[in-house]
């Protein structure tokens, strides 16, 4: 019995001073990102991938004496990427959708610094601690020296209508009565609903109205009447999920005549992403534009389609 609980309790010490190790270094991070006037980091995390890892180094070398075996690592250090996601979400104010995306990559930086942790020579703990000033000082140069990632997502939608019957439902459309199909969505990342129109010229004030309140808005850049709508977004919410995250910057509907009665409509959206990895977020970006332009664009489609 007191095996057991000496047990349970040398791995709830790994739990507690793991996570302890990654907020004492994520303090430090945004503290150096803040004092170089690089505010628009500190909302994110300085590093997913070396924070992970320096709370599953510290886990594991508290837990290594007890043999956990591989089922007990990959629990223990799930045990530490829940109890670090619950931090993020209560002491920083994370959306819940934005922690399920960092999720995976988070867990997977902890597995990766507990096996790290493994393979370095056990009888030598000089060499174990050696490594920790590495580790700080790639959490603090990381965010330091990353930059923004930029890119488009573009979307193609066939409606049997032509131009001039799906171009009013692009300058502006009601709300949109169906459910969203996308699980993160449902999940609670805000999903278009509506978009207001103040005027057809260049200089029009535009609003695409989201879920729970959030609004989008925006100005005419471009007006090609039943060719091309551009519009900026000078205005975003401050919702937890883009806050620091993600910013949306510019829009565009497209709508190419194929010279037999349909129109091919084309969505775009010009954003910059403000987190790292790029290729782990930016993927994630474009699943979630594409879930947006598709609600939009089918709605747009049954509009013009019935003749409304």
């Amino acid at each position: 019995m007191r095996k057991k609980q000496a047990r349970l309790g040398r791995i709830l010490a790994g739990i507690v001073a793991g996570n302890a190790a990654g907020g004492l270094l994520w303090l430090v991070a945004s503290g150096l990102v803040r004092w170089f006037n690089q505010a628009e980091f500190y909302a994110t995390f300085p590093s997913l991938f070396l924070v992970p890892m320096a709370i599953g180094y510290v886990a594991m070398w508290i837990w290594r004496p007890k043999g956990l075996g591989m089922g007990g690592v990959v629990l223990g250090t799930f045990a530490c990427t829940l109890v670090g996601l619950i931090g993020a979400w209560v002491l920083l104010g994370e959306g819940v959708v934005c922690l399920v995306m960092v999720s995976p990559i988070l867990w997977g930086g902890v597995i990766l610094g507990a096996f790290a942790c493994s393979a370095v020579d056990k009888s030598d703990d000089r060499l174990q601690i050696s490594i920790v000033p590495l580790v700080l000082i790639g959490v603090v140069i990381e965010p330091l020296v990353r930059g923004s990632q930029t890119g488009v997502v573009t979307d193609e939608l066939v409606i049997q209508a032509p131009p001039r019957k799906v171009w009013p439902h692009v300058l502006a459309f009601p709300e949109i009565p169906d459910r969203p199909d996308y699980w993160l969505f449902r999940l609670g990342l805000p999903y278009p609903m509506a978009t207001t129109n103040a005027g057809n010229f260049v200089g029009a004030a535009r609003a695409c109205q989201f879920s729970g309140g959030a609004v989008f808005e925006e100005v005419v850049r471009e007006f090609d009447p039943e060719r091309r709508l551009t519009f900026d977004i000078v205005k975003s919410p401050p919702d937890p999920e883009l806050l620091g995250h993600l910013d949306a910057q510019r829009g565009q509907f497209e709508l190419r005549d194929n010279g037999n009665g349909t129109t091919t409509l084309i969505g775009r959206t010009w954003y910059t992403l403000h987190v790292r990895p790029a290729w782990y977020f930016d993927w994630w970006t474009h699943q979630v534009f594409r879930a947006v332009h598709q609600r939009v664009m089918v709605h747009v489609k049954t509009l013009a389609e019935k003749g409304v």
